[in-house]
Formats: structure tokens, sequence, C-alpha cells
């Protein structure tokens, strides 16, 4: 397979910036600072407001393995990502958001060995959550059937796996566009469609949770929307394809609608709140 592809990257490397430009100069260097020099690094600003832009072209400048796109702000994280799919040459594909960065600079050579003369259709990748909370994810046989990760998994992000690019194109696995939680039928999708799958049993990224004014921290009544239309698209794959996988995964939908919804409320009736906690 190397041999065939020997003009294509092993690793495409795409980040996502909105508004993060304390953050994305971090993740940047994190990849171009990788001791595995076979890859091409793509980072998409869906729009930025602040300075986010200026410090992607200033980096791209000086380092000419990055390819910068620019997004609109409407499509969300799963328009920007689309963009670094079209684009991409690698062989597989691995996601970073650009307030997160990876965890060493030998990681993508240990990702490399991992999957070694094989063409897995995914690999799990481990991470480590840092911010208003601690803790290691790590990837085994247990926590990687299908049934667990389309449908179990307490973190369903696409980036907590790489992916074979040819096999997300073959299935056409996209992002839904103008979207929050875009990688709910994005992961889906992919677990159910794989037919192979390798573990990469150590710490690939570190994941911030918690940053304040980021997308999904903020819940607003276009999350509750975007939520409902997630459910929506389920129950048409449901309808076409029922498994005991997505009837969970609609059940876990119904419920975070149910928090979301519990969020708003108590934005707007605080005083309330409290008295039902007395």
């Amino acid at each position: 397979m190397r041999d065939q592809q020997v003009k294509n990257k092993r690793f495409s490397v795409i980040i996502i910036g909105y508004n993060i430009e304390e953050y994305i100069e971090r993740a940047i260097i994190s990849v171009e600072n990788q001791s595995f020099k076979d890859i091409e690094i793509i980072v998409i600003d869906a729009c930025s407001t602040d300075k986010t832009a200026d410090k992607i072209l200033e980096l791209s400048l000086k380092y000419k393995n990055i390819i910068f796109k620019k997004s609109d702000k409407e499509k969300n994280a799963g328009g920007a990502r689309n963009i670094g799919l079209d684009i991409a040459t690698g062989e597989y594909i691995v996601f970073l958001d650009g307030d997160d960065h990876l965890a060493d600079p030998e990681v993508l050579d240990r990702l490399n060995k991992t999957i070694g003369h094989d063409e897995p259709d995914i690999i799990y990748l481990g991470f480590k959550i840092e911010g208003n909370r601690e803790e290691i994810v790590i990837p085994n046989e247990e926590n990687c059937t299908k049934t667990y990760r389309a449908a179990s998994d307490k973190y369903p992000n696409v980036w907590s796996k790489c992916w074979k690019r040819n096999f997300l194109a073959e299935n056409n696995i996209r992002f839904p566009e103008n979207r929050f939680y875009e990688d709910v039928l994005f992961v889906y999708n992919g677990v159910m469609k794989a037919k192979s799958y390798k573990i990469a049993d150590y710490i690939v990224h570190h994941y911030i949770s918690g940053r304040k004014n980021s997308m999904t921290t903020t819940i607003s009544f276009k999350n509750i929307e975007d939520t409902v239309q997630n459910l929506k698209d389920l129950l048409k794959m449901k309808h076409t394809n029922p498994t005991k996988e997505i009837d969970i995964i609609i059940k876990k939908e119904i419920n975070m609608c149910k928090k979301r919804l519990d969020i708003i409320e108590n934005s707007i009736f605080p005083e309330d709140y409290i008295n039902e906690k007395d």
C-alpha cells in the first residue's frame, strides 16, 4: 500500500480553529514538531473574529507543509472539517481541535508503527482530558467493540479515532454542516461501517475540557435544534437499518436533549432552580 501511494502522505492532520488565538499556535506546533515527517497539516479557520486567522497565516508562511483554508462560520465545525477532507491526500486522517494538542513529538511515529503494513479502517486513540476535569481514556478490546463505540462511548468524538481516508470516501462519510454535535452521526456511521480496526493504547491527544466560550459549553436553542435534527437523522437510519446500537444512541440523544433543555430553563429561571434544589 505504501509503495503504491508513494506520492501521498501517511497522515493528514486536520485542525479546526474558531476564536482560539491563544491556543491555535500550540496545536499547530504540536504537529509541526513531530519527529515523523510524512504528514501534511491542514488548518481551517471558521471565520474567527479574533486573531486566530492571523496566527494561522503567520505559521503557514513559516512552515511550508501547512495548508491554510477558510470556512464560513455558519457551516460550524462540520463544514470546516469537510473542507479539510476534500483537500486531504494522506492515507490516514487525524482530526485535532485547535484548542487541543498532540501528546508529544513522537506520537505520530508511534501511531504509524501501530498501523504498520495493515490497512485498518479505524484506529482508536488514547487521550488525556485536562481543564475543568482530569481523566485519561485508553482504548482496549472491551471498549472498542462496535456496540460500545457506536452507542455506549462516553466520548464519541471524531478526534479520538484515526480514520482511513479511502474508507471515509468510499462510504461517503461526511459531517453535517451548520450543526452542533456533528461528531455524532459521523462517528456512528464510521464505527458501524468499519470492517477493521486497531488500538493505539497510549495518549495521542490532550483534550481541553470546559474552555470558556467554546461552541459546546455555551448552550442555546440552536444546540437544542441541532440535537433534534440529529435525532431525526438517526430515526431515518433506524427505519432503513434497525440495530440495537442505534436504539441505544437514540435514547442517549433524547436524554442529552432533556439535559440541554434543563440548562436553558435554569438560565431563564435560576431562582426556581435554587428553590427546587432546596
